[in-house]
């Protein structure tokens, strides 16, 4: 254990999961993940993993602090889910195979000219973009998010798409 490792911080209902990459696998605090799903006796979740699911590590901050901690791998993450079943978990499985996983796999691959997810807030809503060739991409799905904005009383009498003239011949 003499390499440290610089953890990326997610947020979910006031609580913290910290992450980093470990020759490109997803390793999670264990204490997080316990704390995240309400865990009992949340120092003992290490102790129900695997062996090849459980690791000690150390955390590097930008501060210079050093810190151990106990990680667990992605596949203990999801048994952990299934063992300490709660319907919440259903939404906290999405949550880290939509935002979470994508999020450190884009954060740790080579420097490329590949897209990148990330995140932005708009209309107190956090949307999923993409970066790509210095742009930000906006899903289609997500384009809801943006034009509920100009249904908003305040915003009414900026200009808007949807009152344009059209052009002619179209």
């Amino acid at each position: 254990m003499h390499d440290a490792y610089t953890p990326i911080t997610f947020q979910r209902h006031n609580h913290q999961l910290r992450a980093v990459m470990i020759d490109h696998q997803p390793w999670f605090v264990a204490q997080d993940f316990a704390l995240l799903i309400a865990a009992r006796r949340p120092y003992r979740l290490p102790n129900r993993m695997d062996p090849e699911q459980k690791r000690a590590v150390m955390l590097a901050y930008p501060s210079g602090f050093l810190e151990e901690a106990e990680v667990i791998s992605e596949s203990g993450v999801f048994k952990a889910l299934y063992r300490f079943w709660h319907p919440e978990h259903r939404s906290l499985a999405r949550w880290m195979g939509e935002e979470v996983l994508p999020t450190l796999y884009d954060a740790h691959r080579e420097a490329d000219a590949s897209p990148r997810r990330a995140f932005m807030s708009w209309a107190d809503q956090r949307v999923g973009v993409v970066k790509w060739q210095g742009e930000i991409w906006i899903a289609r799905r997500d384009l809801p998010v943006f034009l509920a904005v100009q249904d908003d009383l305040i915003l009414r009498d900026e200009p808007s798409w949807r009152r344009l003239p059209l052009m002619p011949g179209r």
